[in-house]
């Protein structure tokens, strides 16, 4: 199955993994559900944030190829790419929806 395109917007590659778990949580727990309550999201709970960036960073189900708990367990580059994906999700309902639908297949879900 195709991986979204995904928006470039990359965390700093000098960022500490302290650093991108908080911008991670700060995005997935705060921004985002905030946003989600216009009702323009296709999710609404920081838990389907998460999944959803930690699936489309790994590009499969994300518990097939990091180990839970994730933000532990997941590389820099692979936390990067889960805020780049938050990030654009932030930034667009649209690819919300897309990368929801994606994460909803790589679990063999209806999307």
């Amino acid at each position: 199955m195709p991986m979204p395109q995904q928006t470039c917007l990359f965390a700093s590659p000098h960022e500490t993994h302290s650093g991108l778990v908080r911008t991670m949580e700060r995005l997935a727990e705060d921004i985002l559900p905030a946003k989600a309550a216009s009702g323009a999201y296709p999710v609404r709970f920081d838990h389907c944030f998460k999944r959803i960036a930690y699936d489309v960073a790994v590009g499969a189900r994300w518990d097939t190829e990091v180990p839970p708990p994730f933000c532990e367990n997941a590389t820099p580059a692979q936390l990067r790419r889960a805020i780049d994906v938050l990030r654009a999700m932030a930034g667009n309902p649209g690819r919300a929806a897309e990368y929801n639908r994606y994460s909803l297949r790589c679990r063999n879900a209806d999307a």
